[in-house]
């Protein structure tokens, strides 16, 4: 892992953000235009009492690429577009200007890398899900160029698989050891030493992955609950501790003797929730072992002992799930339905992707996020799953035209991104005032602490996800039995994408 943390460099820098915001906000747009190389902490000696002798070491942003002049080059990423626009990848490109803090910032580093480089970033949107590798193998088979290509865990899996991405260790000048990738999806999902695509602050589509825990605050003071944000800090937020609070608020608010959407519930999840929580626990479907190569991890005693736990809590009246279980909202997309019973104060936990925070913002009820719960106290750190179908990867197409080019461009964009968009992402992100605490920001350093990408759910070898999601929808605790019938096929599936990406015997 890497020893850097950007959040915590953020988590600090956001305090100070929060103090001036009243006073900033109006100018920031003007003055963004005028000075495009300003340091990103150049203002906050502005909040500080004590003037110090020696200036503050600023931190650095250099990308360490050479500055080649590509003489009006078109750089196209070729990017995801969600029908509802809820997983479109949005922060590579934007039109003009608008005043946004985050469309700006988005802006002004395109404008910065364009005037450095010679070029002219674009975009090509290739469709949604299942779309994106479809669209990168027409590509491919006709020998096109592509610059970089942006898309999900299951369209990236299935053309490194195809063999149509490049092991980004043999791209020139990109250094995947920089602050601006994630370490932990290096780390978790390379194959035998390759690393055939990444996450990193080129896009926050994977920050948006992310799936957490949104609670309501009002339900936690109502029904007298011990403060999450203590329990998360002493680790004591488990399972156990989860089930229990999620019992405590069940009530039956309109007496009609059945529990729904109408009343208050303790956990509101959906059919990927149980992925989540199995990772939660401390349980990968596979990882990676002192060779680089998968080994199939998710039938141990804890697994199953996990899964016994979670299903005993999902079948008890304090739980609904999204997927199969709405009467009042039934119809509803899970978005909507999240929105509708934290503003409701209908639950007192909710599943949700960091990306649904941008649609809590305008709620009336007061809520929170933490991170996922641990199997037990002694479990060592929390535990927190970037979602294969919503988070976004980098990779470069095995016809690009020019390698060494992409990976001086993907460099400088990224630190670049790094140093501006990422604050005026988290800006965004925190707009309302019910995650304007310290609590909160230090959570959100806890959770992308915690990242984990488990390379078993990534490649899903012989459908170990979709093995997961029946048994959690079915509320079924057949795991053993379940994974030992699958055995021998997700077997003959690693091997099968080992052999296709040259690593296997």
């Amino acid at each position: 892992m890497s020893e850097f943390s950007w959040k915590k460099l953020f988590c600090g820098a956001m305090a100070l953000l929060m103090l001036t915001l009243p006073m900033t906000a109006c100018s920031e747009s003007q003055n963004a235009a005028e000075d495009q190389t300003a340091p990103s902490g150049a203002d906050q000696t502005a909040v500080e009492p004590i003037v110090d002798e020696e200036p503050e070491t600023e931190e650095s942003f250099d990308p360490g690429v050479p500055v080649n002049d590509y003489d009006g080059y078109t750089f196209t990423f070729y990017i995801r577009k969600c029908g509802a626009n809820f997983w479109t990848v949005k922060d590579i490109w934007v039109e003009e200007l608008n005043g946004d803090a985050l469309n700006d910032a988005i802006y002004n580093r395109n404008d910065y890398i364009n005037n450095t480089y010679n070029i002219s970033v674009a975009q090509e949107f290739m469709g949604d899900n299942g779309a994106c590798s479809t669209y990168v193998n027409k590509m491919v088979t006709a020998g096109e160029n592509m610059d970089a290509v942006i898309c999900n865990g299951n369209d990236t899996t299935a053309i490194a698989g195809k063999g149509q991405v490049m092991d980004l260790m043999e791209v020139p000048y990109l250094n995947l050891e920089q602050k601006w990738w994630d370490q932990n999806s290096i780390h978790d999902l390379s194959l035998c030493g390759k690393i055939f695509f990444a996450a990193g602050e080129l896009t926050e589509a994977d920050n948006n992955a992310v799936n957490v825990i949104a609670f309501v605050k009002d339900n936690i003071t109502d029904y007298h609950l011990d403060d999450p944000y203590e329990l998360v800090r002493d680790g004591k937020f488990t399972i156990d501790k989860f089930v229990e609070m999620s019992n405590a608020v069940l009530t039956d608010k309109n007496g009609d003797g059945k529990y729904n959407e109408d009343d208050v519930i303790g956990y509101l999840y959906f059919s990927d929730s149980g992925q989540t929580m199995f990772n939660a626990l401390g349980n990968m479907c596979a990882r990676l072992d002192s060779n680089g190569e998968p080994e199939i991890t998710f039938l141990t005693d804890r697994s199953v002992e996990s899964w016994t736990k979670l299903i005993t809590f999902i079948q008890q009246d304090c739980t609904l799930s999204m997927s199969t279980e709405l009467d009042v909202y039934k119809g509803m997309g899970d978005y909507d339905v999240k929105v509708k019973m934290i503003e409701g104060k209908n639950t007192l936990f909710s599943w949700v992707h960091m990306r649904d925070i941008e649609n809590l913002r305008e709620v009336e009820s007061d809520f929170g996020v933490l991170p996922n719960p641990k199997f037990d106290e002694a479990q060592e750190t929390y535990c927190n799953e970037n979602d294969p179908y919503g988070t976004g990867f980098f990779s470069v197409p095995i016809t690009c035209a020019s390698p060494e080019r992409t990976g001086i461009i993907i460099e400088a964009f990224s630190a670049r991104s790094m140093q501006t968009v990422l604050p005026a992402y988290y800006d965004i992100t925190l707009q309302g005032k019910y995650m304007r605490d310290d609590d909160s920001l230090e959570m959100l350093e806890i959770i992308f602490d915690s990242v984990i990408y488990d390379i078993g759910r990534y490649y899903n070898w012989g459908s170990m996800y979709g093995t997961i999601s029946n048994m959690w929808n079915s509320k079924a605790d057949t795991f053993a039995s379940s994974f030992e019938k699958s055995s021998k096929v997700v077997k003959k599936a690693v091997e099968k994408t080992l052999k296709a990406y040259g690593t296997g015997d």
